[in-house]
């Protein structure tokens, strides 16, 4: 009587055990087949982590597509492959843009800082300077202010105490014969000072650092911490508040006034060589004759000009203050440019580059000639302040 029960049993089982094994054949082709899609699947390259800074809200795009807003109070981190890409940074408030390449690169770190600031003020006075004309084009045409924004000052000629200043800004630029030299320093600790040949062009390198009657008569305020001192340098200025001050002073004189690159500052500060050195008894009595620095200076910036000048005859190139220079920082640009022809350092960064020592450094490693330094463009100090150089071609 058990048999029938056993028997159906057993055909159950079978059936069940068949039933299963057609459907996980049926299955199989599928499996295969997705199996053999996620192969021929490209395999995305890896991403590296790039942070982005500015100096005005904007719109980010890279590469033709928007990535995100960058704003003035913090950062945007973005992940892109290694390699060249394409940026544009629009204005949140002008709608100006900004278009560049950066290189993401897989060692190191990768901040890119976006200086719309300075082309939004740029477009600012163009628009400013076609407002003017179209209002009053005869004023516009015999305006020696033609960067000021207030129409009725348009009217007036240039001060005589302006006249002066731009006069003895010109009347103190050395001419310095351009040539090839080695910048960096390959016995440096600092591996950023790799030895390279650099060339330069001829160029106006002013003679002394600006001062705070100059600064004042231009820009109408002394933001000195040392003050009470006008033929001292000026000092607790921003590189981007040093740029202001360059655009105004060139719409005033309708001359070229800017900054020197690092490679033209490393230059002209090698010019005297080791024999200026030797000649002055050694690396350290050197830097006594030549520069204002902790041992001497009491705590405080000097007049210019008034410590002994290097070969080239300019002062204070390695006291007194440190100076800013027109580059972004880059520890390896010279690796990625392939011509050193008066190199002007990376296109975007998040820090401007300072050469020289200053009033509150002691003899040693920050009195090389090669010594690089850096801040942010917002950044300022007691103990940063610039000169200037033109081009000897357009001015």
């Amino acid at each position: 009587m058990r048999k029938p029960v056993l028997l159906l049993f057993l055909l159950h089982f079978l059936n069940l055990s068949w039933s299963q094994s057609q459907g996980n054949n049926s299955r199989l082709p599928q499996s295969s087949s997705r199996t053999t899609a996620q192969k021929s699947q490209p395999v995305s390259p890896a991403a590296f982590e790039v942070l982005f800074a500015t100096n005005e809200d904007c719109d980010l795009f890279i590469n033709g597509e928007r990535k995100g807003q960058v704003v003035k109070s913090d950062f945007l981190f973005l992940k892109l492959p290694a390699g060249n890409h394409q940026f544009m940074a629009v204005s949140a408030t002008t709608q100006d843009a900004l278009v560049d390449t950066i290189r993401v690169t897989q060692a190191g770190t990768n901040e890119f800082f976006i200086d719309l600031l300075y082309l939004v003020d740029q477009k600012n006075e163009e628009r400013e300077r076609i407002k003017m004309q179209t209002a009053n084009p005869v004023l516009a045409i015999k305006s020696d202010r033609v960067g000021d924004r207030q129409p009725e000052a348009r009217k007036m000629p240039l001060k005589d105490v302006e006249i002066s200043i731009i006069n003895s800004l010109l009347a103190n630029m050395v001419e310095i014969k351009g040539g090839t030299f080695t910048m960096g320093n390959s016995r440096s600790k600092n591996s950023d000072e790799a030895e390279h040949p650099v060339t330069i062009s001829s160029l106006f390198f002013s003679k002394y650092e600006v001062t705070q009657h100059q600064w004042e008569t231009i820009m109408g305020y002394n933001p000195s911490i040392h003050k009470g001192c006008p033929t001292c340098p000026v000092e607790n200025v921003s590189w981007e508040e040093v740029i202001k001050f360059i655009r105004k002073l060139n719409i005033l004189s309708n001359r070229k006034f800017r900054l020197p690159t690092e490679a033209e500052w490393e230059y002209v500060s090698r010019l005297g060589g080791k024999a200026e050195i030797d000649e002055a008894g050694g690396q350290e009595e050197y830097i006594k004759k030549t520069a204002w620095f902790f041992s001497n200076a009491d705590k405080r910036t000097h007049p210019t000009g008034t410590r002994q000048p290097n070969a080239a005859g300019v002062f204070d190139l390695m006291g007194n203050v440190s100076e800013w220079c027109g580059d972004w920082y880059g520890a390896y640009y010279f690796k990625e440019e392939y011509s050193q022809l008066n190199p002007e350092g990376p296109p975007l960064g998040k820090e401007k580059i300072i050469r020289g020592g200053n009033y509150k450094d002691f003899v040693g490693d920050r009195f090389r000639p090669s010594f690089r330094n850096k801040k942010s463009p917002v950044e300022k100090g007691s103990e940063i302040g610039f000169r200037l150089v033109m081009d000897l071609v357009n001015n």
